[in-house]
């Protein structure tokens, strides 16, 4: 059976986009973060979550990745926070975000943030390969999806800074080994920071949110 890979010349651009494109938000003292999963793995939920928790201290916005609708953009624009939206079935049905993409929409904000939220594309394969220029990356699965999502999908778990596995409140619903994934997780990506949450409830978040300060206030002094 044949592999087939992604061209060598498209992930070096990117690569060269993504390294130019972080280097300018840590000039900037932006915060950047990843949030990539598969559909309805809470990802905008997580988003908005957070989004309650940290909007009165930091001046937030967010990058809205969909292949198609405004959904999930409208529901984080009535948080009053300001997103751009990327619908990716005008640029040919992509089924990731670029870096190029990011530094594009974020100038259509309109204004300076201290925390920017990307929600990739939902998808457990393309996001993976792409780095955006983010300074953490979150790779999300959840308790409705089964317990096989990181072993089946290596690139995505294995690349993470953080891993989340939410709707934990659902596990006796479910026939899911916490134990494997945790074995999985010990096994492809030991030093990743992992949270088992439960986004629509808020269970936990206010540990999350505290995570995300401690690393924001770790880039800035990283700059100072």
């Amino acid at each position: 059976m044949k592999k087939i890979k992604l061209s060598a010349n498209i992930l070096e651009e990117n690569d060269l986009a993504a390294n130019k494109a972080r280097k300018y938000f840590t000039k900037q003292n932006i915060f950047v973060i990843n949030f990539m999963g598969s559909p309805g793995s809470g990802k905008t939920t997580l988003i908005s979550g957070i989004i309650k928790l940290l909007k009165k201290k930091y001046s937030l916005g967010v990058i809205e990745g969909d292949v198609a609708t405004a959904k999930d953009a409208e529901k984080i624009a009535k948080l009053k926070i300001p997103v751009a939206l990327l619908n990716t079935d005008q640029i040919g049905n992509a089924c990731h975000l670029t870096s190029k993409m990011i530094r594009k929409a974020y100038k259509k904000l309109g204004e300076k943030v201290n925390i920017l939220f990307i929600e990739n594309i939902g998808n457990l394969v393309c996001p993976a390969e792409f780095d955006l220029g983010e300074h953490l990356r979150i790779s999300m699965t959840s308790i409705t999806e089964g317990d096989d999502k990181i072993s089946k999908y290596p690139p995505m778990f294995m690349k993470a800074d953080v891993i989340v596995v939410n709707k934990f409140d659902l596990l006796r619903h479910f026939d899911f080994s916490v134990k494997g994934v945790k074995k999985d997780i010990a096994r492809l990506n030991p030093k990743a920071k992992v949270f088992y949450l439960d986004a629509t409830a808020g269970k936990d978040l206010d540990k999350f949110a505290a995570y995300l300060e401690e690393r924001l206030i770790n880039l800035q002094f990283t700059i100072e």
